[in-house]
């Protein structure tokens, strides 16, 4: 027996079928949404761009004043003079008398020709300053038309005769005198009036003995040279005359602060000479470096890093440092392509290396857009949202020497 539904099933039916419906239309909906959106990488980033990339050279080394003057007494005996006013750090100037021994006594204890020796030393280098001075006054007067030719040529002849008799003044016992060789500064004193010195008390075994025992010390402080060891695969790097830059005591390599600072501090110099022959043992060669510069900065003995100036690469294509990562020692860089925003791997033939930037010799162009920052996180194909722009910072290479 067939039974008619009322109104009010077939409303609750058609209430039914509709919540059924719209459930549905909602797990669509539900299920649409689920779908992963592509998620954007924040990097920054930077366009291939020409420029210089100047190489450097890295090495360590201690500053040795170029004249040095290691200055004894060729025999024993007592100190009897060391000139009073002099201390280390003073100026000397070649042929100034800084001390002598006592000589030996006579057989009838006479001493009286020793004392009148160094006393006509003493007044003959007075009158030398003197007739010097006289002379060089009546040059310039000469010059200036304020003195007459025959005063000048009297002038010339006193100092000459003056330099002759200091000359002879002199010559009696050289060995037991120092008298500085040159203009410079009275580096070490290690003696005292009084006092007995024996040859035997010099230490010459070694440069740091010999600066502590050896009487006298003299260094010209306007050249210093560093000698550095470097490896041989430099040796075809380097010319003699490069460009040389020192930084005083030691500094980490990868910095390079030194090149960065253009402050009055900077202390310039040159490559002198670059010997051929490698050691066996160590595989390196040595460099000798020599400063431009350096009373007001360098001390004899301080230890230098320096920097020596290598090949150049003139306007090629050039990516920071920064931007490379390496797969089986092979570099790569991640390349944003500008329609999709998205970064291909792109593997690179690399040149030279400057304190910032690095040379590209295969596998990008002018223009190219190189990820520099956020590459850790990036795979290729990966899509990215570029939150830096580095293209505008600066390319210079920034040579300071």
């Amino acid at each position: 027996m067939t039974e008619t539904l009322t109104m009010k099933q077939k409303v609750i039916i058609l209430s039914g079928l509709a919540w059924l419906l719209n459930a549905c239309g909602q797990d669509d909906n539900l299920q649409e949404s689920a779908e992963p959106t592509p998620t954007e990488i924040s990097v920054a980033a930077t366009n291939v761009v020409r420029a210089d990339v100047h190489t450097w050279i890295f090495a360590e080394g201690t500053a040795r004043a170029l004249n040095r003057e290691f200055l004894s007494f060729e025999s024993a005996g007592r100190i009897a003079f060391v000139d009073p006013n002099l201390k280390e750090g003073d100026r000397v100037k070649k042929g100034q008398l800084i001390a002598y021994q006592e000589k030996n006594l006579p057989a009838n204890g006479n001493n009286s020709a020793e004392s009148l020796s160094h006393a006509s030393i003493r007044d003959a280098q007075a009158n030398l300053k003197l007739a010097e001075k006289t002379y060089n006054r009546f040059n310039k007067l000469l010059q200036q038309k304020s003195a007459s030719q025959q005063e000048y040529d009297e002038a010339k002849a006193k100092f000459e005769q003056a330099r002759v008799a200091y000359q002879n003044a002199s010559i009696v016992a050289d060995e037991s005198r120092i008298v500085s060789p040159i203009n410079g500064m009275l580096a070490r004193l290690n003696i005292q009036q009084g006092f007995y010195f024996s040859p035997s008390q010099v230490q010459s075994t070694s440069e740091a003995g010999a600066l502590s025992t050896v009487p006298i010390v003299i260094i010209d402080p306007s050249e210093f040279e560093v000698t550095v060891s470097l490896p041989a695969f430099y040796y075809r790097q380097l010319q003699v005359g490069s460009a040389v830059l020192f930084q005083q005591g030691r500094v980490q390599k990868a910095s390079m602060s030194a090149l960065e600072s253009q402050n009055e501090s900077a202390i310039k110099g040159f490559v002198y000479a670059i010997s051929p022959s490698v050691d066996p043992d160590t595989r390196t060669f040595s460099v000798k470096l020599r400063s431009t510069q350096g009373e007001q900065f360098l001390q004899d003995g301080e230890y230098l890093s320096a920097w020596i100036a290598g090949p150049v690469s003139e306007n090629v294509l050039t990516i920071p440092i920064g931007s490379t990562r390496f797969e089986n020692n092979q570099p790569y860089v991640f390349v944003v392509d500008p329609n999709t925003n998205k970064v291909e791997k792109v593997f690179v033939t690399l040149g030279l290396q400057g304190r910032d930037r690095r040379e590209v010799l295969k596998g990008l162009a002018l223009d190219d857009m190189v990820i520099t920052k956020g590459r850790s996180r990036l795979s290729d194909g990966d899509l990215v949202r570029i939150i830096s722009d580095d293209s505008k910072a600066s390319t210079k290479q920034g040579t300071v020497l």
